[in-house]
């Protein structure tokens, strides 16, 4: 099964970063409240959404080729590439894309330890030069469970399993107060994700109509966006986890096809969309908003898909060349060392 038979998952991973951008918009021109909400967490539900996306997707890419190193050659390789230039460029123009949800535009002056630090993807960092990579090392994290968790799927193909494991992971990221996030705190994010690919396996009953699917979203996050925090976005992930395998694939392409687009170059708007807001509410500041909304948005077109096209999609090809044929190496190692076995030895004898 592929993202290209499942529409609906496009205009999911759509919405997740549109939310992204539009909450990072809204809080540099200073608008930190609409309505009855904060708009700072509407971007970290997007967050999310990847989250559970991600882990999903990545079950399928096991299940097609169910090889560990394969998998972390192909994850590296799709990830760092990227994430290192936004680092790059950031660095060679000090480009003020740092700070947080009420200190927008700031340029961290990192050490050369701190880049190395957050180059690496590996724990976040206090100084980001570019503040949206702080999700990356909660994802790189759960590349290590993964594997694990798929092989155990396959041997107990149930979601009640998967409900313990998410409860028991909540008892312990509960620990962690709740305005505070870790990978203890994340692994409850991912979970559903593996939780839905038992339920599209499984083949649940697709009761509920595509175009709830838009409603269904703006329902949860309008409920978990009150009174917000990390806690919160456990249950968040759950329902939409649970939840996906049941809605009934969208047609209209009206919707399907832009979601498709904006889905492909969803990585690239992730990390480059702070540089379209720097260019259009930093370096034109003072100028009209309608102006400085052109000037955010032609770079958040132009940006991603040079990204994609000049290094995201070549280096997710090399990426798959190397670990095809690092795999084919480890086989052809294996079968000789089966020739070497003495007969009796894990071969039959002549």
């Amino acid at each position: 099964m592929t993202t290209r038979d499942l529409p609906n998952l496009d205009f999911v991973r759509s919405v997740a970063v549109i939310s992204v951008v539009v909450t990072h918009t809204l809080l540099a021109l200073k608008i930190y409240r609409f309505g009855g909400f904060d708009i700072a967490p509407l971007g970290v539900l997007g967050v999310f959404l990847f989250f559970v996306l991600t882990s999903l997707v990545l079950m399928w890419s096991l299940e097609r080729k169910p090889h560990t190193l394969d998998f972390y050659v192909r994850r590296f390789f799709r990830i760092y590439p990227l994430a290192w230039a936004t680092i790059l460029i950031a660095l060679i123009f000090h480009a003020p894309t740092g700070g947080t949800a009420h200190d927008f535009f700031v340029y961290s002056h990192p050490t050369w330890k701190q880049v190395v630090d957050q180059s690496m993807l590996i724990e976040p960092q206090h100084a980001d030069l570019v503040s949206v990579m702080w999700s990356l090392p909660y994802e790189v994290d759960m590349y290590i469970l993964l594997p694990a968790l798929f092989f155990f799927v396959r041997q107990n193909f149930s979601i009640w399993p998967l409900l313990v494991i998410w409860g028991l992971a909540l008892s312990i990221g509960r620990w962690v107060p709740s305005d505070q996030h870790n990978f203890a705190v994340a692994v409850g994010y991912f979970l559903p994700g593996v939780m839905a690919y038992v339920g599209f396996g499984r083949g649940w009953k697709q009761w509920l109509p595509g175009w709830v699917l838009p409603v269904f979203l703006l329902g949860m996050g309008a409920i978990f966006l009150y009174h917000f925090n990390f806690h919160k976005g456990w249950y968040f992930c759950l329902m939409v986890g649970l939840a996906l395998p049941m809605f009934r694939q969208m047609k209209s392409k009206w919707v399907t096809e832009p979601s498709r687009l904006i889905a492909r170059y969803s990585y690239g708007v992730y990390l480059m969309h702070p540089f379209a807001i720097v260019i259009g509410m930093y370096l034109l500041r003072g100028h009209s908003v309608g102006v400085q909304l052109l000037a955010e948005a032609v770079p958040l077109v132009v940006l991603p898909v040079v990204a994609y096209h000049a290094l995201e999609h070549p280096m997710i090809r090399l990426g798959s060349r190397l670990a095809a044929r690092a795999e084919a190496t480890y086989e052809q190692r294996e079968m000789e060392h089966f020739r070497e076995l003495p007969a009796g030895q894990g071969r039959a004898g002549t």
